[in-house]
């Protein structure tokens, strides 16, 4: 069987350069979907009501997800365990994870709160950012301690 002439590194099968190059457009479409989703967001001027600014956050962190995953792409077959750039991505990589699920937790928290206890929980929104933003930093930050970050298998 015959691989593919693009790709430089040996161990890289013709099954998994179509798996790369679909995870690589996936990416990209996720790319462009949330680029879309934030102009559009702008465009209606739907940034100045609460919810949706927390609803941009966390296409924001989505973005930053999936160019993070597309970055991961350049590094899927380094054999070098402790690579400067496979540790950085990593970080990155779990930083953003967790920001998205913060922020998902903040959007749930401020919806039952709204909808169950009638209660406007707007003034909180720095509160929201900020714990969405040092929590997944300093969570991140413990496999770069330990240096858990590397390759996985």
């Amino acid at each position: 069987m015959e691989t593919s002439p693009n790709i430089s590194c040996s161990n890289v099968t013709v099954t998994n350069s179509f798996l790369i190059r679909i995870l690589g457009s996936l990416a990209a479409l996720s790319v462009t979907t949330c680029l879309f989703a934030l102009c559009w967001l702008f465009y209606l001027k739907l940034h100045r009501q609460f919810l949706y600014r927390l609803a941009a956050y966390q296409v924001i962190v989505s973005l930053l997800h999936a160019v993070i995953t597309m970055s991961q792409l350049a590094f899927l077959n380094y054999n070098d365990s402790k690579h400067t750039s496979c540790v950085a991505i990593g970080y990155l990589y779990h930083v953003a994870v967790w920001t998205k699920a913060c922020f998902g937790c903040w959007i749930t928290f401020h919806l039952f709160c709204f909808a169950v206890l009638l209660k406007n929980m707007r003034k909180l929104e720095p509160l929201y950012v900020i714990s969405s933003m040092l929590f997944p930093i300093a969570i991140s930050f413990v496999p770069l301690i330990t240096e858990s970050y590397g390759p996985t298998g």
